[in-house]
């Protein structure tokens, strides 16, 4: 006899999409999700490009020009793509680029809704709970404050981007008319399993969740799912086998993430993370103290930071969800597809930042679905349960606004981060440069200073330290720091700014001298050459200026500057001929 979760399972696959009032009804839902969303993300709308933004083609004038192959050939050529789409079809202003990442955002809430939906009724929750939890789980998705890092800050689409193709290949896989999947279904999933690999690497995790979903449904831990859907896993075992083999290929020449990172082995890194997961999930359940840039110290041994414990306590989770995988099978399963989503970015492999908020973005979904079971279990009175539910949007929904409130504004970003970080210096640095760029150069110094005492024999700080202050009009303070700076790392941009400030002190041999070796040591860097074609022009050495006049813009044919710079010294030199 079959059981229930199997009639269940196969009712729901073989029912039909919906009745025409249905979906009319999931687009009204839809239209109240897109309102919900555009409101609670308005403040950050009209934010400016940001941290990692700042290094995209988008926000440099002389790259957004460049041709689709430039954008799309590194190794995340579907994220670029759409980049190059939002600038082409939308506009290259940073509200452009927020709109379209609060709208994939509440697709990825739509498609979240459907994913629950169907899980809850191999859960065997009937229709009309179901729908509505489904619902519930997807506001809180939609309004979480959590998922703001990958909404308002720009270079987290790659995180939102990917979910929203993962979910399209799980809904593809969930809501098959068959038990047994088909070929043509198979391919479908694939194909998006395989643009969300091309959008963000970490994405490889599908792979993963589609083999729990089948390991629990329609009986937990069983084979049967596995037998009915061999074609989808003889085609996606070599396809997760190469895909895998890329993603440790790229990781071995990767600055930032991989096991040949300096200062961080991976047992040291998984330490750390079994820390982290449990930060993630008390940032899930009470999202206070959250921070672009956490300051995250890293266990070195076991008994650093209380590694052990926490590595004791979650494989006390590992071991009860498999105890308990027949009573409560939505919680474990949840569980289960939590740590999956998270395993990526919080397993082995050491990543620079061992705590980053985006990385929960699909992962959230596992911890509603645990809230799903709770929340089953408990059985509240209406009246309550409808009074819990509203202060708990209410909760989330100011959040998330304060949140996004920030991102209109930076520095409040980098303040929060630098108040609290001793171990990490990019919060000072950000928060120098921001305020920089808004000629606020004397507020800087009360976080350089502290930066200073933190981090001695920082480069990017004493860079900082010198633009702040040649802003302030200090120039001889300003060379000595970006001396400093040169000699803690030989640096092409540290020699250019030092040549530069040279010259606006009228020390024209040293900065003859700095700019050279900026050149030297970046033979490509066309505003290198450009500094120095500005020295040669200022000492009336007009042929070697036209030289460096023309290697920039060899190097970089929309060089504006450059290009000025090679008419005037033309005309001086023919004016030298006459």
């Amino acid at each position: 006899m079959k059981s229930r979760s199997q009639k269940s399972g196969r009712s729901q696959r073989n029912a039909p999409n919906g009745s025409r009032k249905t979906w009319w009804l999931f687009l009204a839902a839809l239209a109240c999700a897109l309102v919900i969303g555009f409101f609670l993300y308005t403040p950050a709308l009209s934010g400016p490009f940001l941290f990692d933004d700042l290094g995209l083609p988008f926000a440099s004038a002389t790259l957004r020009d460049r041709p689709l192959a430039d954008w799309v050939s590194g190794v995340r050529p579907v994220l670029m793509f759409s980049y190059w789409v939002n600038q082409t079809f939308f506009g290259h202003h940073p509200v452009d680029f927020h709109a379209v990442n609060v709208l994939i955002h509440v697709l990825n809430a739509a498609l979240v809704f459907l994913v629950l939906r169907r899980l809850l009724a191999l859960g065997d929750w009937m229709e009309q709970r179901l729908t509505q939890a489904a619902a519930a789980g997807a506001l809180v998705f939609l309004i979480h404050p959590l998922q703001t890092e990958s909404v308002s800050y720009i270079a987290g689409r790659s995180e939102s981007l990917a979910t929203f193709f993962m979910l399209l290949a799980y809904v593809a896989f969930l809501y098959r008319p068959k038990e047994s999947i088909s070929w043509t279904q198979c391919i479908l999933v694939l194909a998006l399993f395989g643009i969300a690999v091309g959008t963000k690497e970490n994405a490889i995790s599908l792979a993963l969740i589609l083999f729990l979903t089948d390991v629990f449904w329609p009986k937990p831990f069983s084979t049967s799912g596995l037998r009915q859907n061999w074609r989808l896993y003889a085609l996606l075992i070599p396809g997760a086998i190469i895909a895998a083999g890329g993603v440790l290929w790229m990781l071995a020449a990767a600055p930032s993430a991989g096991f040949s990172l300096s200062g961080m082995a991976w047992p040291q890194y998984g330490l750390t993370e079994a820390r982290a997961i449990s930060v993630y999930i008390r940032l899930a359940l009470f999202p206070v103290a959250l921070s672009i840039d956490h300051d995250y110290a890293v266990s070195h041994t076991i008994f650093e930071h209380g590694a052990i414990f926490w590595l004791l306590l979650l494989t006390g989770l590992l071991a009860a969800c498999f105890q308990l995988r027949r009573k409560y099978p939505l919680a474990c399963f949840g569980f289960l597809f939590f740590l999956a989503a998270l395993a990526p970015t919080s397993s082995i492999v050491p990543i620079a930042d061992p705590l980053v908020e985006r990385r929960m973005y699909l992962p959230l979904v596992g911890l509603i679905l645990i809230g799903c079971e709770i929340i089953r279990r408990i059985r509240l009175s209406p009246p309550i349960a409808w009074s819990a539910g509203a202060v708990a949007v209410t909760l989330l929904s100011g959040w998330c606004y304060a949140r996004n409130q920030q991102y209109a504004h930076p520095e409040t970003l980098f303040a929060d981060s630098a108040a609290d970080s001793t171990r990490n210096w990019r919060p000072y640095v950000h928060l120098a440069h921001t305020l920089y760029a808004e000629r606020r150069c004397e507020e800087e110094i009360p976080y350089l200073e502290r930066a200073d005492r933190l981090f001695p024999k920082n480069f990017d700080i004493q860079m900082e330290w010198g633009g702040a202050l040649e802003c302030l009009g200090q120039p001889r303070e300003a060379a000595r720091r970006l001396e400093f700076a040169a000699q803690i790392k030989p640096d092409s941009q540290a020699w250019e700014m030092l040549g530069l400030l040279y010259g606006a002190m009228h020390k024209m041999g040293e900065s003859g001298v700095a700019l050279r070796t900026a050149t030297r040591l970046q033979p490509e860097s066309p505003s290198a050459h450009r500094s120095l074609a500005i020295w040669y022009e200022a000492v009336a050495a007009y042929a070697a200026a036209e030289e460096e006049y023309s290697r920039s813009l060899a190097l970089d044919s929309r060089d504006r500057l450059a290009g000025l710079g090679l008419f005037r010294v033309r005309q001086l030199r023919a004016k030298q001929r006459q």
